[in-house]
């Protein structure tokens, strides 16, 4: 078990993929191939499904998630080439306002990015969903009146980064010295209890955010329609009610980066490992790559944790007891 919870922790925790893998043993005068790697990170991916499916329960019992997705190449078997698949993060982070329960990540494979894949990964979620301004997660929020959206304001501030880095648009750098003036109010308190947040937020975030969307309408007004700047201010006015959420409820955040930060080891594994091999490959990454990023974001050895977990999965840990086995 600690020999191919090694192999799972070089792939999906330090994203060496098996034919890499295979290169290093070879050098220490051991002959494993690459395929044999690959099988005992299939097995071992079947394996953990039942303690990632109770994750994604305990997670979806949470009163707000982050969710963000991104791109990840498969193998489209019949074809010789590659498909773009998703992989979708639902995240938990309640350290920003002092929550009880440990941070945690479940991620879900999809073959597309359409809305029905969070209709159907998210139809029985109630509460907060942070995320960005993406079309799916509106449809979402109309089919399932249990789920509340609120927006991210870092997404508003990347459109006006990329403006202002020309050092040709005043308008943009007068925005981003406003956001950060919001920003700089919410470290001033990171941990405090919702209650002491939400007060805050009232007497000194409110008046800031009120007059920064009153300023934007105002540019709005004197730009040509079709502008750079325009378009992103539009982007901001037209997610203002989602925006402003955080200033009623002390447990949302300003932005969806709790989401963003777990997706990020994806992009080093899609650098180099190219790709997933077809969508079941997408599927076996998804759940390994659940408990490798929620032990990184617990402070958990995660090759401790599936030398562990392994082995009493297989010596029949009964079902029952799956809570016992989460990476927290």
């Amino acid at each position: 078990e600690a020999t191919v919870a090694h192999v799972l922790v070089s792939r999906y925790a330090d994203h060496l993929p098996p034919y890499r893998q295979a290169q290093l043993l070879a050098r220490q005068g051991i002959e494993i191939s690459r395929a044999i790697l690959a099988d005992w990170c299939g097995t071992a991916a079947r394996e953990v499904v039942p303690v990632v499916r109770r994750m994604h329960e305990i997670l979806f019992a949470s009163p707000r998630l982050f969710a963000d997705e991104t791109a990840m190449p498969v193998l489209d078997p019949g074809r010789g080439q590659t498909k773009k698949g998703f992989a979708w993060a639902i995240v938990r982070d309640d350290r920003p306002w002092g929550g009880a329960d440990p941070p945690a990540v479940v991620f879900h494979y999809a073959p597309g990015r359409g809305a029905e894949y969070p209709k159907a990964l998210l139809a029985d979620y109630h509460g907060i969903l942070q995320c960005d301004g993406y079309s799916a997660y509106k449809t979402l929020a109309k089919a399932n009146e249990g789920i509340t959206l609120a927006f991210c304001w870092s997404h508003v501030r990347r459109e006006f980064i990329e403006l202002a880095q020309s050092k040709a648009a005043p308008i943009a750098e007068e925005i981003l010295r406003r956001i950060a003036a919001i920003y700089a109010i919410e470290a001033e308190f990171r941990g405090q209890p919702p209650e002491i947040r939400q007060g805050i937020r009232q007497v000194r975030s409110r008046p800031l955010v009120e007059a920064l969307f009153t300023w934007l309408a105002a540019q709005l007004a004197r730009l040509p329609g079709g502008s750079p700047t325009a378009q992103a201010i539009r982007y901001a006015l037209n997610h203002r009610e989602g925006l402003c959420r955080f200033l009623d409820d002390g447990r949302i955040d300003l932005d969806n980066n709790a989401a963003e930060r777990a997706i990020r080891p994806l992009c080093l594994s899609r650098k180099n490992a190219l790709f997933a091999s077809g969508d079941d490959g997408g599927t076996r990454w998804a759940s390994v790559a659940s408990l490798v990023e929620t032990c990184k974001m617990n402070g958990v050895n995660p090759q401790r944790y599936f030398t562990d977990l392994l082995t009493r999965l297989v010596n029949g840990w009964p079902n029952e007891r799956l809570d016992e086995l989460m990476p927290w």
